[in-house]
């Protein structure tokens, strides 16, 4: 009995293993690729909170724009060197961030600020 189960799950196995996949009815996927640039955006709101507590801690509200995308982030952050690079900034002022270039079979796609350096 133990040889039948044992043929009968190596034959299911096998059967499973096949290459016999044809590659005629499978429809060509698309070539999806990511390019990254840096470039100076412009703060237009920042509400920055900082307090001491055992360790510095920032409590940040930050809206980025560039080339009429915009960016917004809503965070915090403790310990004395975890501090956002522009806890000095205010409205008006320049802030390098990153944008992510999208592109499908070689066609931007999308393009947006994906981070604040």
């Amino acid at each position: 009995m133990k040889k039948i189960l044992c043929l009968i799950l190596i034959c299911i196995l096998l059967a499973g293993c096949s290459n016999d996949v044809s590659d005629e009815n499978r429809e060509p996927q698309d070539e999806i690729t990511y390019t990254y640039e840096d470039v100076d955006a412009t703060i237009t709101y920042i509400d920055m909170r900082k307090w001491f507590a055992i360790c510095p801690r920032w409590q940040w509200e930050i809206e980025v724009e560039y080339d009429g995308m915009t960016y917004e982030e809503d965070d915090y952050a403790s310990g004395g060197m975890n501090g956002p690079s522009f806890a000095d900034s205010q409205e008006g002022d320049s802030i390098r961030v990153e944008i992510t270039n999208k592109y499908v079979n070689g066609e931007l796609v999308d393009r947006y600020i994906s981070e604040i350096e």
